[in-house]
């Protein structure tokens, strides 16, 4: 039994052993969402959806200010897609990609064109991860992105 500052009997955790506490819990539940990605391909999945839809409507923005078309491109390799947006960084896959673009005049097998109209070469990109899949379609006429599950 602990005793207080005025001797009477006080059991418990004071204020500043809590926060502790709270910290370290805190810190070990930031640190094990990346590791939960592995855990759940779901959430992989969706995450890397979410990243790519992200750039998809950075690019036509990008497009639509500068007046210059912009381009994302499905690398060599494979294992990354590649955005004309300056400063952007490359996206690593960590799922699997199909990338299906429409033959164009315009754009390159692999490469999702977006010109400063908004509109776009049009695309659709299959993610898949184990027995979960995404399905992003890029509209040609608006360059906007529609996310749907899918089967793999």
């Amino acid at each position: 039994m602990r005793t207080g500052a005025r001797g009477l009997g006080e059991d418990g955790f004071s204020l500043i052993e809590m926060l502790a506490v709270l910290a370290i819990l805190g810190l070990a539940a930031a640190s094990a969402g990346p590791a939960l990605d592995t855990l759940v391909p779901a959430r992989r999945l969706g995450r890397t959806a979410e990243t790519l839809r992200t750039e998809i409507d950075l690019l036509r923005g990008e497009a639509i200010r500068t007046g210059r078309p912009m381009r994302l491109v499905l690398d060599g390799a494979g294992n990354r897609l590649v955005s004309s947006r300056p400063g952007a960084p490359a996206i690593p896959l960590t799922v699997a990609l199909r990338l299906d673009v429409p033959a164009s005049k315009w754009g390159d097998p692999g490469e999702i064109r977006f010109l400063p109209d908004g509109s776009t070469s049009g695309a659709r990109l299959f993610l898949t991860l184990g027995h979960a899949a995404r399905i992003l379609t890029v509209s040609p006429l608006t360059g906007l992105v529609q996310a749907a599950e899918g089967t793999p």
